[in-house]
């Protein structure tokens, strides 16, 4: 048996390690026998992949048979010798000394990693649709986003937070929530910390932030939405406007995308051929008053007083990219009327609220809140909300809350625009939306 506490992983198999031993495991992607005394196959792990090469003065007639009909994506180990090659792409293989076929393949796949085998039917085996390089690389980057905000927020004395997704009163007005019981009472499955983040303002906590999963029973079908979603959201208090919180979030995005580009700059442009740009601080900022202007003169039927669609949404990014060369935008001064209740107004009727677009997407929603109790109370009655099931909410305000504001950003929406992909599923390690509930 080959010791497995020997393995290094593919990275290992450089030029410079010439003549060392190895030992490797992974996936086969290719096995290509040439006549009956020698099999190239291809090994991949989570550094990448590297050719073997099997060769008749290592192994019998009797093996490398069985080397030749190991079916692929099988799962093996060996041990070997690196060699310099010219007539390899990276440079170098592996001369197999050992192998152990550690877990056999079925021998049909269900999906063909050699054509453009259908999303659905890619998420329905996503166990194997994950094991390309191109769709661990959107993990890879998925995960050290999250990672490199919340360092950047530490270091900026956030504190991180775990608030609860079971909740007895609906979140955000009580539209598009699960419902589930709840032994011998109704609960529902939170659509936002929103509520608990502001609580922990009004404990004292000053700068928190959370990354979890929210629900939302939305009906919508598109390539943006699903119903479960990671959600980065941050709250922090004694702000003086929105615009503190838009520095911080311009700020954590702009480190976060300094970071993976050090890292993975150079495989996103190897895989995806995008060059990253870290965006220039501050991010260029439009009024509402202004979009409205831009938009009719793109052709746009929006009125004064209406929120932006999806289509108005990639007419900005357009704009944005072409008269300020950046990829994101703030949006500002929403109308109070298209916001949420505990969202500021001024004395025009716009909220102090923004969105954050990304390349023509929104992927943050941002507001001062309000956080005087009696205002907050008339704002939710004016909304028309059953204040009763706000009560618990209220109280929170009831006993002094200093001024604050936060914003919800969607990790996975993010890693979407950044790669260009189609579809936010493929940055969704297990998607659900109105049809998917397995795998």
């Amino acid at each position: 048996m080959i010791d497995l506490a020997e393995r290094k992983q593919t990275d290992f198999v450089t030029p410079k390690n010439d003549n060392k031993k190895v030992v490797l495991s992974g996936f086969i992607e290719k096995i290509r026998p040439i006549g009956k005394n020698l099999v190239f196959l291809v090994l991949k792990d989570i550094k990448g992949s590297v050719q073997i090469t099997f060769k008749k003065e290592n192994f019998n007639e009797k093996d490398l048979k069985e080397i030749s009909s190991i079916p692929i994506q099988s799962v093996i180990s060996l041990e070997g010798i690196v060699k310099k090659s010219k007539l390899c792409k990276k440079g170098v293989e592996v001369i197999a000394k050992k192998y152990e076929i550690l877990s056999k393949s079925a021998p049909n796949l269900p999906i063909d990693f050699n054509s453009e085998t259908g999303l659905d039917k890619r998420l329905d085996n996503r166990w194997i649709d994950l094991r390309t390089e191109k769709n661990t690389l959107i993990f890879q980057i998925l995960s050290d986003f999250i990672n490199f905000s919340r360092e950047y927020l530490l270091k900026n004395e956030f504190i991180e937070i775990f608030t609860p997704k079971i909740i007895g009163a609906a979140s955000e007005g009580g539209a598009e929530v699960f419902e589930l019981p709840y032994f011998d009472k109704k609960a529902y499955l939170a659509q936002s910390p929103q509520f608990f983040k502001q609580m922990a303002l009004s404990a004292g906590f000053e700068k928190v932030f959370e990354v979890a999963p929210v629900f939302r029973a939305d009906p919508s079908s598109t390539s943006r939405h699903v119903t479960e979603f990671t959600s980065f959201d941050l709250e922090m208090a004694y702000i003086t406007s929105f615009e503190d919180v838009m520095k911080v979030e311009e700020n954590m995005i702009a480190y976060s995308i300094k970071k993976i580009k050090e890292k993975w700059g150079g495989k996103v442009k190897e895989v995806f051929d995008i060059d990253l740009i870290i965006p220039k601080i501050p991010f260029p900022r439009l009024k509402m008053e202004e979009i409205y202007k831009i938009l009719q003169k793109n052709g746009s039927k929006i009125k004064k007083g209406e929120d932006i669609s999806t289509t108005d949404e990639r007419i900005i990014g357009e704009y944005v990219k072409k008269k300020f060369n950046h990829d994101f935008v703030f949006i500002t001064d929403y109308p109070w009327k298209v916001r949420s209740f505990y969202h500021m107004r001024d004395s025009k009727n716009n909220s102090l609220s923004f969105d954050l677009l990304y390349k023509g997407v929104e992927i943050t929603t941002g507001a001062q809140r309000e956080h005087r109790y009696e205002k907050l109370v008339s704002q939710a009655k004016e909304k028309g909300l059953n204040l009763k099931l706000l009560d618990f909410y209220f109280n929170f305000f009831k006993y002094g809350c200093p001024p604050h504001g936060g914003f919800g950003l969607g990790p996975a929406r993010f890693v979407k625009q950044m790669l260009n992909l189609s579809n936010i599923r493929e940055a969704i390690f297990l998607p659900r939306d109105m049809k998917r509930l397995m795998p």
